[in-house]
């Protein structure tokens, strides 16, 4: 993505499913020439097709494994910016981090940035990418790489991992229940997380709360076997003691 705008045309239209310029136009507060360069920029990344008047999303491999990522990245940034500011606010001078590679994690790096002599340890492609941006010390766990999240797993990093002893591991999952149970789709990235719970001092769940009251198929652990629970909203019923 090379503009906050083409961001938020591509949220639109994932949204809406199909959008037109005169839309986009009046929703952005940009001129329709400006928009139909985004669509055009958009449409050579094989993330939309455009059409007479508009655009509607293209239906092919790029775009079904980009896509969930980007929304992911979009979605409550707001909120994440809250839970990360609260996290790095753990975070002393000289401490060592494991971030997974989720969009809660992710958005910490600026505010790791912020502290002394940090050494941080993950397995996100773009985190890795930030981590440099900001000429952080950073570690990869090298692995397999899942393209639908940008994530390296496997035994590789499985084995980086266990040469390392972490201060923090800040990650995220998609779902908390009602009874503490975290769950995620994807047993790569939390078998990742479980190998990064085990080489840290504290580990603490990075949760907005639209991921509240959710259950996914694969179990990762509960949150009695966290250090906290870091969200943005109200604490659930029942899970008050876990949360920070």
């Amino acid at each position: 993505m090379n503009t906050d705008r083409e961001r938020s045309i591509l949220k639109i239209l994932v949204h809406d499913k199909k959008v037109t310029v005169k839309d986009l136009s009046t929703r952005l507060f940009t001129s329709e020439p400006s928009i139909r360069r985004d669509l055009v920029s958009l449409e050579r990344q094989h993330l939309l097709k455009r059409i007479y008047g508009g655009a509607i999303l293209d239906d092919n491999d790029v775009s079904r494994q980009r896509i969930p990522f980007l929304l992911r990245e979009l979605e409550q940034s707001q909120e994440k910016v809250t839970i990360a500011k609260k996290a790095a606010s753990l975070v002393g001078d000289g401490a060592v981090v494991f971030l997974d590679a989720s969009s809660s994690a992710f958005n910490l790096i600026p505010f790791l940035a912020l502290k002394e002599n940090i050494t941080v340890i993950t397995n996100g492609i773009r985190a890795l990418m930030k981590l440099c941006e900001y000429n952080l010390r950073a570690v990869s766990t090298g692995g397999i790489l899942l393209n639908s999240s940008c994530a390296l797993s496997g035994e590789e990093a499985y084995a980086t991992i266990a040469r390392y002893n972490a201060d923090f591991f800040f990650f995220s999952c998609r779902g908390l229940s009602d009874n503490g149970e975290l769950t995620d789709i994807s047993e790569a990235e939390d078998y990742i997380r479980l190998h990064m719970m085990e080489r840290s001092k504290k580990a603490y769940l990075l949760c907005n709360s639209s991921k509240f009251s959710t259950r996914c198929f694969h179990h990762l652990c509960h949150a009695s076997e966290l250090s906290g629970i870091i969200s943005e909203g109200e604490v659930p019923e029942g899970l008050g003691e876990y949360f920070l």
